[in-house]
């Protein structure tokens, strides 16, 4: 009982500890994603917030205890509601274990302790490795694929308000280029 009311101590107390400081390694104070002179007039405050936003790695720790954190601070609220429920159930396997006795770590590691002896020991360390599966696997997922998503949609607002390059008509011994051209330019 001590050590259960220690752990949900210890869960409650963690976010406070992640809130509490920024432990980005290389912290710069400007915007390495995008320098904006002016804002676009058509720039909704999505777009201009997306732009702003960097995984780091409080985002990481915060995104091992709240899931779906990432997806939901870049707006994919289904995706990241998505990882939630996914995580609740392999969370949901770990209550069903301890309701029945079980420990989750022995389980874990110890696959074929106790298989001759009880015969809904096979069926508990398959639940023990699903549910840590699904743990793991929505953290990874959370973190690498809101990384890509963030990144891509960073990479459609930059391409949609970027200054349209217009063409030049060059005209060189009578002969006019439209486009870009390579040259050198000398000046005496």
């Amino acid at each position: 009982m001590k050590r259960s009311a220690l752990w949900i101590w210890l869960w409650l107390l963690l976010p406070l500890h992640v809130w509490s400081q920024d432990v980005d390694i290389y912290h710069k104070n400007t915007n390495d994603n995008y320098h904006l002179p002016q804002i676009p007039r058509g720039m909704t405050f999505r777009e201009f917030d997306l732009l702003g936003t960097q995984v780091r790695m409080q985002d990481i720790f915060a995104s091992a205890v709240y899931p779906g954190y990432i997806h939901f601070r870049i707006y994919e609220r289904k995706k990241g509601y998505w990882l939630m429920g996914l995580r609740g159930a392999g969370y949901a396997g770990w209550a069903y274990l301890s309701f029945k006795d079980r420990s989750v770590w022995w389980l874990l590691l110890n696959p074929n302790g106790r298989a001759n002896f009880d015969p809904d020991y096979k069926i508990d360390v398959a639940v023990a490795y699903a549910s840590a599966g699904l743990i793991l696997g929505t953290f990874l997922y959370d973190w690498l694929h809101g990384r890509y998503l963030l990144q891509k949609k960073q990479l459609h607002i930059r391409y949609k308000y970027a200054p349209v390059a217009g063409l030049a008509a060059y005209n060189f011994g009578g002969r006019t280029h439209v486009g870009w051209q390579a040259g050198i330019r000398l000046t005496f």
